[in-house]
């Protein structure tokens, strides 16, 4: 008899331990399986019908067992399924803490990266699968759900599995609702098929427990999402562009309609077409401060610490939080970390790597800011910023972009207004396609003493084009030992509660940080209440 490997059996430990744990975290307790069908169709195996009943604390025991059969994948062998639905003593089934599918390309088909994206947008994981020397061909597909899933009918899956396989978009369906363990090699009628590591979807070492409560997949949103998925044809652009949301469905799809259902003309159109409710919706990545899919300047005198704030934002926007932990802030305000999944990308153009990774040890001095990338102004023989950008396109997600400062990324002087507005037409088209905080931070004239934040919108150093352009800017200036912020300009609608005012800050030298004095001594120069409005009004 062949003994697993190592580190297969390590592979097959860590994810029996991660599926067990997603069991009990919504209460099911029990008994799993593994088998191989009584038929050699879709799976081979040397014998049929084999089937290993085991509970949480049986792994050691199985794996001579899964060994026995798997011959070190030698053919012929039995490479065992595994049922992940957990079943009372008597085998009936109850229902389970994961959903997962298989999905493979076969023949002609190809996979393509927005596939994962999908995946993974949802909350779910998703690991490549091999097929001999292809190394993408297919996805092994598993979430945690945040209640127990009942038992479909087939017996071999939950409700959310064939929501998931759909949203995937594999042609053929054949193999979706089977679960093989990652480390083997599995035989079936399109050739052998193979996730190599299951650390390559939940990374060995983290704490199971945590991991699933920080990233769960709802039942309801599997369901929303292939509704929306099929609505608008299977094309990802449609799904990105107007996301899951059911109810404005037959909305959205009358401009798609109004395109003759042409994905390219609409591709070339839909970033400019909005109804009344959506234009005027904005998400905020720092309520109050920076909206998403906008351009946001941060405007400061010099030494006032303009782009430690840019960068402490990247940093925090980066950072996977626990759920225990409290809710990072950003001048005073909270910042949504709903808004900030997936890739944050940081442009220093002016502070090289050592500044930035003294900077950094202060704000996360754990290093926990995984998702937070480090780019200076080299993009390469004959790149520019605009190029980099495209590049950028390909990421499924991209919360945040800071651009530090502006002038070094222009292609030309800041004062030509042709280089400015070509700045502003890559950073515009990037904040609207991928609905990103778009953060640039800029200086001020020479000289620049303002004496309120309203100022510093008439001192922006070079082209009018900067004053114009930005949706929002933050203006910074220092007022002895205190700092101000407030916004020099706003072309978001005040019902939706950007700051007004002003905000005064003390400086904390330590970790470069600017705190907000608390209550109303923080606060000057801001807007009547509704309830002072309508008190004055009394008076009259």
């Amino acid at each position: 008899m062949k003994e697993l490997s190592e580190a297969v059996k390590n592979s097959i430990r860590h994810e029996l331990k991660t599926i067990w744990a997603a069991h009990h975290a919504v209460g099911l307790k029990g008994q799993m399986c593994l088998y191989t069908l009584t038929v050699q169709e879709p799976w081979r195996s040397k014998e049929a019908g084999l089937a290993y009943w085991f509970g949480p604390d049986d792994t050691e025991t199985l794996l001579p067992e899964i060994g026995k059969h798997y011959n070190d994948g030698a053919l012929p062998n039995s490479p065992l399924l595994l049922n992940p639905i957990v079943h009372d003593e008597n085998k009936k089934p109850l229902g389970s803490g994961i959903v997962w599918a298989t999905g493979f390309a076969l023949g002609i088909e190809k996979m393509d990266a927005t596939q994962g994206e999908r995946i993974k947008g949802l909350g779910a994981f998703a690991g490549a699968i091999h097929r001999g020397e292809v190394e993408n061909a297919g996805l092994k597909m598993i979430g945690f759900s945040t209640k127990a899933l009942p038992p479909m009918e087939d017996g071999n899956t939950v409700e959310g599995c064939r929501e998931l396989f759909n949203i995937a978009n594999f042609a053929n369906e054949v193999y979706y609702r089977f679960y093989l363990l990652s480390g083997l090699d599995y035989l079936g009628k399109h050739g052998g098929f193979l996730h190599k590591d299951f650390a390559e979807i939940i990374p060995a070492g983290v704490d199971i427990k945590k991991a699933i409560a920080s990233q769960k997949v709802d039942p309801k949103l599997l369901k929303d999402a292939d509704f929306c998925w099929k609505a608008y044809d299977k094309h990802h652009s449609l799904y990105l562009k107007f996301g899951i949301a059911p109810d404005k469905v037959e909305n959205n799809l009358k401009f798609y309609n109004l395109c003759a259902r042409d994905v390219e003309l609409f591709d070339a159109t839909g970033a400019k077409h909005a109804d009344a409710e959506t234009a005027v919706s904005f998400d905020f990545l720092v309520k109050g401060w920076i909206p998403k899919g906008a351009v946001t300047i941060i405007g400061a005198t010099g030494g006032t610490g303009k782009s430690s704030l840019a960068h402490n934002l990247a940093v925090k926007a980066a950072i996977d939080y626990r759920p225990d932990e409290p809710r990072p802030t950003w001048l005073g305000s909270e910042i949504d970390l709903d808004l900030c999944k997936g890739l944050c990308v940081y442009f220093s153009g002016e502070d090289g790597p050592a500044i930035c990774h003294a900077r950094a040890k202060v704000f996360d001095p754990e290093g926990r800011a995984h998702r937070l990338m480090f780019q200076r102004t080299d993009f390469g023989e004959g790149g520019t910023l605009s190029t980099f950008l495209k590049r950028l396109m390909k990421l499924p997600e991209v919360p945040l972009i800071v651009i530090d400062p502006a002038r070094k990324y222009l292609t030309g002087d800041e004062n030509d207004a042709g280089a400015v507005s070509e700045f502003f037409e890559a950073i515009e088209e990037f904040a609207i396609r991928k609905n990103s905080a778009m953060v640039v931070v800029h200086h001020l004239v020479k000289g620049a003493k303002p004496k309120h934040v309203l100022d510093i919108y008439d001192m922006l150093r070079g082209s009018q084009v900067f004053i114009d352009r930005a949706r929002v800017v933050v203006g910074i200036y220092r007022e002895g030992k205190d700092t101000v912020a407030g916004l020099s300009k706003n072309n978001i609608p005040p019902q939706l509660g950007m700051v007004s005012g002003e905000r005064l800050y003390a400086r904390d030298g330590k970790h470069l940080e600017l705190v907000l004095i608390p209550g109303p001594a923080g606060i000057r120069g801001d807007s009547l209440t509704e309830e002072q409005i309508e008190a004055l009004k009394s008076q009259e």
